[in-house]
């Protein structure tokens, strides 16, 4: 082996170094030039049988006669004798922040020179350990950002080393948990992982440094990437087969978003994801309030894919597009027989299909109160009960919930049960409307050219100056989801064009308030209710509550109000 090229090729932190040793099959060992012992596995340790705090920091001519330390070439075996076992240590030179060091790797005499034998053609000598040992490997750091990724591992998820190095883990594989590891620091052991239609099971253990986080590494159980294949499309024909007796050749529901997808820095935005990152580490039920279009389906997908019941179901159901008196079949299921129409066997309602996962109700506020009733057994009971049936199932389900109307003012007007109520506001997150997010609308809009240019195949690069200072001018009564249209939009407005420009954009943008001495009908409201809230405010003497009162609106919405417009 060159040990030029070999010293060259491998530059790594020193915590990578340590997490690449930790998850080798060999007894491997780091040492400084004096051979001051810096670090080792476990098999050193069952090798050596002493504790690793008697080991780091002895000299390796404690267990190792000197004379055959000084003999060793680097890159080359000798045989030793230790505790009447033969074993093959090797030495090789390593970089770590610039600086040298030593690594030695200790195994049996078959172990590594079969390895070694096999890759004669390799000159970094950890790389084709690592490579032999575990075909899946990745690194991040501490914020979920890869740092490394094994060669087999990359051909496996049809992607290339050089290519992925730098991107966040939930951008290359999918459904990954490793920057939740990284995030926690709680390790997760032969966790199931479904990538490609197929499952991996797979370990992940965070990189701990002088007590402080600094990411994970992440393996697969299996000898090669080859052997854990064969074996998912053993399971997969089996799931395939259970499926074809029970009649349900439907795609499961899944999660698709993570935290990593919400977009912006602003304070609102920032206050959100803290609270929804809170609320993923526990199964309290989650009530997502905001104006439409402003991504609480995102936050839904975020918090279950974030929460141990990732690996579950995501059963989403928009209770204000299924007619009422569908509903209740939908939600619980039915039995054979119950109505005319109903299919052979029965089936089973949104409920049973999240069993063990989450099921995310959008538009909770469309729930009719007779259905209302049902569900709060649901959530009281833990249980549900399909139509026609007189047994009830038991079901472990964890409830997100959304709405963009004041529930609080329904139960006043008693169009929604305050039971109900309290039972979903166990955890309420406020998602921010658009308007009150202006530093991330920059942001937000390259986030959608950069997704939409492929698409549309387009290769935009921005926005004019003129155009942004439009886009900032408009309240964006459709939130997120508006922007996204307008930038769609413009998109396929352009020819040849390399940014957006004001005539790419909607009249609607175009005709403000800058351009007409007239102020919008938005404008004007807002002014009114900004003057009547601070009149109000005068005339109780700052009392809130009476102030509320005297406007006739509920105290949540005078809040409301008051933090839109900073009072």
């Amino acid at each position: 082996m060159n040990m030029k090229d070999f010293v060259g090729a491998i530059e790594r932190s020193y915590e990578q170094m340590e997490a690449i040793i930790r998850s080798l099959p060999f007894g491997t060992i780091l040492t400084d030039l004096d051979q001051t012992i810096l670090f080792h596995n476990e098999t050193v340790q069952k090798i050596f049988k002493r504790p690793a705090d008697r080991i780091n920091g002895e000299v390796l001519t404690t267990y190792v006669d000197p004379n055959l330390l000084d003999g060793i070439a680097e890159g080359t075996n000798i045989h030793i004798d230790f505790r009447g076992h033969t074993f093959v240590l090797r030495k090789e030179h390593t970089t770590i922040n610039d600086q040298l060091y030593y690594v030695y790797l200790f195994s049996s005499v078959k172990g590594l020179e079969e390895i070694l034998s096999a890759s004669s053609e390799k000159t970094e000598l950890l790389e084709t350990v690592m490579e032999f040992a575990f075909d899946g490997v990745v690194m991040v750091d501490k914020d979920g950002y890869i740092t490394m990724l094994s060669k087999e591992y990359a051909e496996f998820l049809n992607v290339r080393v050089e290519d992925v190095i730098g991107k966040h883990a939930t951008d290359v594989i999918e459904n990954t948990r490793m920057h939740i590891v990284a995030k926690t620091g709680k390790p997760e052991v032969a966790d199931l992982q479904r990538i490609k239609g197929d499952y991996m099971i797979a370990t992940r253990v965070p990189i701990i440094k002088n007590g402080e986080i600094t990411g994970a590494v992440g393996r697969v159980l299996f000898q090669n990437v080859g052997g854990f294949n064969s074996l998912y499309k053993r399971v997969k024909l089996m799931e395939t087969e259970l499926k074809k007796y029970k009649g349900e050749f439907r795609e499961q529901n899944k999660a698709t978003y993570t935290f990593h997808h919400i977009v912006g820095d602003s304070d609102s935005i920032i206050k959100a994801k803290h609270q929804a990152e809170r609320a993923a580490n526990s199964d309290s039920n989650v009530l997502l309030l905001g104006e439409s279009g402003t991504g609480k389906e995102l936050f839904a997908h975020a918090i279950h894919n974030a929460g141990s019941r990732a690996p579950g179901s995501f059963v989403k159901v928009n209770c204000a597009a299924i007619p009422p008196d569908l509903l209740e079949s939908e939600l619980f299921g039915y039995e054979e027989g119950s109505f005319t129409g109903a299919k052979k066997g029965g089936k089973k309602g949104k409920f049973e299909a999240a069993d063990g996962g989450t099921i995310f109700l959008d538009e909770i506020g469309e729930l009719p109160l007779h259905m209302q009733v049902k569900f709060l057994r649901v959530l009281q009971e833990k249980e549900v009960e399909r139509v026609g049936s007189t047994t009830s199932k038991p079901i472990d389900v964890r409830v997100i919930a959304a709405t963009n109307r004041n529930l609080e003012e329904m139960v006043d007007k008693g169009e929604f049960r305050l039971d109900l109520f309290y039972r979903l506001n166990v955890v309420a997150i406020h998602i921010p409307p658009l308007r009150d997010r202006e530093k991330d609308l920059g942001q937000l809009c390259l986030h959608f050219i950069e997704k939409l240019n492929p698409i549309m195949k387009k290769k935009v690069d921005g926005i004019s100056k003129d155009a942004q200072r439009l886009l900032h001018q408009y309240k964006w009564p459709g939130n997120i989801r508006e922007l996204e249209n307008v930038i769609e939009r413009a998109l396929n407005m352009l020819d040849n064009g390399t940014v957006i420009k004001s005539e790419h954009l909607p009249a609607k943008l175009t005709d403000t308030p800058s351009n007409h001495s007239v102020e919008s009908l938005a404008v004007s409201i807002e002014k009114a209710e900004k003057t009547a809230l601070m009149n109000a405010l005068k005339q109780t003497k700052g009392n809130r509550s009476k102030a509320a009162s005297l406007l006739g609106i509920s105290r949540s919405t005078f809040y409301e109000k008051l933090t839109k417009y900073q009072l």
